[in-house]
């Protein structure tokens, strides 16, 4: 019976967009090859959260929400998160020998900008040689490209931070959610006739800039329903420009206690800014028109993305 091996590759993956799953395709392609089974090693924080603490970005996906979606593309796959604290000072050398050794990994999938070892070069010649030398075969993938601009994370963190969730959705090639629990908040909004549901967002995930959105809403056990979502300081009703960001969702057609429940917002797009009116009654006249253009944006809009 003749040997298998494994392929693999290794990296944050943050967001898993379209770029990890051209990665990760090839990780299939390659394993397939070699009889064996994909591998991917990710990590569960982001290496500058060690490295360099201030410069850490919020993250795309959660640690459990990264790997859910690795294995949605990739079911039969090795996935593991690893601590960049224990990996920090091992060589790339070391590295591929423990895959090798320890993983059985015959082939080493890279993503355009990918690099590994605490001494990991830039060139990719140099992984090759190092492959060469170790038994193992090194796969470059080029990147991935939509509309023009590369997809990675760093910049669907730039889009989200602007607002643009409809472009950031292209490249994730999926809506992009925020998901954590709902707690109270003034419920204000219940008095005007646009109930709220406050999400309390998960630890060090990104939450796009503040504005307006529509999106769908889905909370666990009860069901989806189509949501406008203020993202802000509702300056209208806070007198103090320190208020504290708030996420609050109306979610339209819904009628059911939602307290302490996890809900994902998935947003399709951004309305408009955040701002202060002159009045309460001038603030539901603007929510009556985002109401309505919630349900305009979520019938017509590319939003079948998932």
């Amino acid at each position: 019976m003749s040997a298998t091996y494994n392929a693999a590759a290794v990296g944050m993956f943050d967001g898993v967009h379209r770029g990890h799953r051209d990665i990760m395709h090839t990780i299939l392609s390659e394993a397939e090859a070699l009889g064996g089974h994909p591998v991917v090693l990710t990590f569960a924080g982001h290496p500058l959260s060690v490295l360099r603490p201030s410069d850490a970005p919020c993250l795309l996906t959660t640690p459990a929400e990264k790997e859910t979606l690795i294995r949605d593309f990739m079911p039969t796959a090795d996935v593991r998160l690893l601590d960049f604290k224990a990996m920090h000072g091992v060589q790339a050398r070391e590295f591929l020998l423990r895959l090798r050794d320890g993983l059985d990994v015959r082939t080493m999938v890279m993503g355009y900008d990918n690099r590994f070892g605490c001494d990991g070069p830039r060139e990719r010649e140099a992984y090759d040689r190092l492959g060469r030398e170790l038994g193992v075969r090194v796969v470059h993938v080029e990147p991935r490209t939509v509309d023009g601009t590369t997809a990675s994370s760093s910049e669907i963190r730039r889009l989200l931070l602007a607002g643009r969730v409809d472009i950031a959705a292209d490249m994730l090639g999926r809506l992009y959610g925020v998901s954590g629990t709902v707690g109270h908040g003034r419920e204000l909004g219940r008095t005007i006739g646009f109930p709220t549901a406050n999400l309390v967002p998960d630890a060090l995930k990104l939450v796009p800039a503040g504005g307006v959105y529509a999106a769908r809403a889905t909370v666990e056990g009860l069901g989806t329903w189509p949501a406008m979502v203020n993202i802000g300081r509702r300056p209208t009703v806070e007198s103090s420009g320190s208020a504290p960001v708030t996420i609050e969702a109306h979610l339209i057609g819904a009628d059911a206690d939602m307290y302490g429940r996890r809900m994902t917002l998935a947003f399709v797009s951004r309305l408009r800014d955040e701002r202060a009116f002159p009045s309460l009654d001038a603030l539901c006249r603007q929510l009556e028109a985002d109401r309505r253009n919630t349900l305009i944006t979520l019938d017509n809009g590319n939003n079948n993305l998932r």
